[in-house]
């Protein structure tokens, strides 16, 4: 089978040194050159704000302030490093994400603060002041809950309750639970943070079971979009994101698709490039740099875990 060549390897370490922003290139490091993890977490925390929430980790928008967008970005980075509950860091942001949660509606409320339309961002993140939906009883909450981002928030309460009032944990977490069991289709952007709640369950039987819901139907290939990019690409390798998930068998075919297709569209310079785009050239510019260090640490780290890279 196609394997990323050393050469290429080292083409992709190269950029990563020399234009991935320093959490990506921290986790590059963490993954293949044995940097401690207390010393990817410490860069992480650089981008704590004194409230908890995080900043300039959100690719979509240019913003160094809080919000729960980008603090969900920094989510990704703590799942993946299992930031013990002892640390700093995690009260903080358990604090941050606590007092924004509305539980009328089941919700986090405001993904973006109004500052955000000051700097430059995705016109899908213009921040709007709408009138909040309130669900008239459970079941509306249940049927008008989104979950994206919201599940990954979910799964960071799953994941640090301690930090969080018994009673509100159980409910937020009944919340996603009862979503996932109540037969609405499932989308692209949701599955992506429903992976996180999951997989930050302890309960393995529940686990299996919303897994199954999510995955077992062997759909989830037709929730992206086509043609086949590296959008695509980067979902597909968080939710199957080791040989030994208990899907990968049933996905094997498309996960060894997926991998075929980034060994042969790995751009000249070491990286991958984002298969969309927005923003004026001058700013994309900037924008895209920082997400071809987060693909391409992504993609090495997938290539590598499935035996598809050589280094």
């Amino acid at each position: 089978m196609e394997k990323l060549s050393k050469a290429s390897f080292e083409k992709a370490r190269n950029f990563m040194y020399d234009h991935a922003q320093d959490i990506d290139l921290a986790m590059f490091q963490y993954y293949f050159e044995g940097k401690p993890k207390s010393d990817v977490i410490e860069v992480l925390g650089k981008y704590q704000n004194e409230d908890g929430g995080f900043g300039t980790l959100e690719y979509d928008f240019i913003f160094a302030d809080s919000c729960l967008k980008q603090t969900e970005s920094a989510c990704r980075y703590i799942f993946a490093l299992d930031v013990p509950d002892t640390h700093p860091m995690i009260p903080k942001i358990m604090k941050y994400i606590i007092d924004n949660y509305n539980k009328d509606r089941g919700e986090w409320d405001n993904m973006t603060v109004p500052e955000v339309n000051n700097f430059p961002h995705a016109p899908w993140w213009e921040h709007e002041e709408k009138e909040k939906y309130i669900p008239s009883d459970y079941a509306d909450l249940i049927a008008h809950y989104n979950p994206n981002t919201n599940s990954a928030l979910a799964g960071m309460v799953v994941k640090y309750s301690r930090y969080v009032p018994d009673d509100l944990a159980q409910y937020i977490q009944k919340i996603v639970v009862d979503k996932i069991n109540s037969g609405n289709d499932f989308f692209q952007y949701g599955m992506m943070s429903d992976v996180y709640f999951v997989n930050a369950l302890k309960d393995e039987k529940l686990k299996s079971d919303l897994l199954e819901k999510l995955m077992g139907s062997g759909n989830i290939i037709s929730l992206l979009d086509d043609p086949w990019g590296t959008e695509n690409a980067y979902k597909l390798c968080h939710w199957i994101d080791t040989p030994d998930h208990p899907y990968y068998k049933l996905y094997k075919d498309d996960v060894d698709k997926n991998h075929t297709f980034l060994i042969e569209s790995q751009n000249e310079d070491g990286s991958w490039s984002p298969s969309w785009s927005w923003g004026e050239p001058e700013i994309w510019q900037g924008v895209e740099k920082r997400l071809k260090g987060l693909m391409t640490m992504k993609f090495l780290r997938s290539l590598d875990v499935f035996g598809r890279c050589e280094k």
